[in-house]
């Protein structure tokens, strides 16, 4: 990861995050942020799939659970996600009792 943000910038002096989404043809990174990341897969690469395949016929966000699968996606990123990014700032640790 490091060697591709540098060929992106060589004075790069943030952090390396995953996931990334890299355009290897280009060697560009075309987004670092996962809930972006998901939100694309739904249809950004359809035109990439031969027009009879049948997984061109896939919704993989069909209208009638997109407040569901929105939902989810919020409380995956807030209570996951970034509680995981969160942890890392902790000043401390609760104890916890053991049985």
């Amino acid at each position: 990861m490091r060697d591709i943000y540098f060929e992106q910038d060589a004075n790069y002096e943030g952090r390396f995050t995953v996931p990334t989404l890299y355009d290897k043809t280009t060697k560009q990174i075309v987004n670092n942020e996962s809930s972006e990341i998901i939100r694309m897969l739904y249809y950004a690469f359809d035109d990439l799939l031969p027009r009879d395949s049948p997984q061109r016929k896939l919704d993989l966000f069909p209208s009638h659970l997109r407040k569901q699968i929105e939902e989810t996606n919020e409380w995956t990123y807030h209570d996951i996600n970034n509680g995981v990014y969160k942890s890392g700032f902790a000043t401390w640790v609760a104890a916890s009792s053991s049985s």
